[in-house]
């Protein structure tokens, strides 16, 4: 590899690293591509779930589920409000409209490109 090449595989790789969107897509991508986590997120794309709802629609252990709601929580794609004794799961629109937004660009940099 020539050094002009070398130079801007280089620079690639540090903006790749550096950019904050690149970083939030990432990120992103590896916590919903998550079978599990993607199977809540398409119940509560519906409605907002219980825990013991997400369970019984799921069948999967409260463990478990419980594991993967405090990850999509932890990381702002899911909310939680008390409905009694009880917590009630809803999506979080700006999360996705923040992902959506940086996706877009994302594309829009790939689309533009002639190969």
């Amino acid at each position: 590899m020539n050094k002009s090449t070398e130079k801007k595989i280089n620079n690639i790789i540090k903006n790749f690293n550096e950019n904050q969107s690149y970083k939030l897509l990432r990120e992103s991508m590896e916590i919903i591509g998550n079978e599990e986590r993607f199977l809540i997120l398409n119940l509560l794309k519906e409605k907002p779930c219980l825990l013991s709802d997400i369970e019984q629609r799921m069948n999967r252990n409260q463990p478990s589920i419980s594991h993967h709601i405090r990850i999509l929580e932890d990381h702002g794609f899911i909310h939680s409000s008390k409905v009694g004794k009880f917590k009630e799961y809803s999506i979080s629109k700006e999360k996705f409209g923040e992902l959506l937004k940086v996706w877009n660009q994302w594309f829009n940099i790939i689309r533009s490109k002639k190969y």
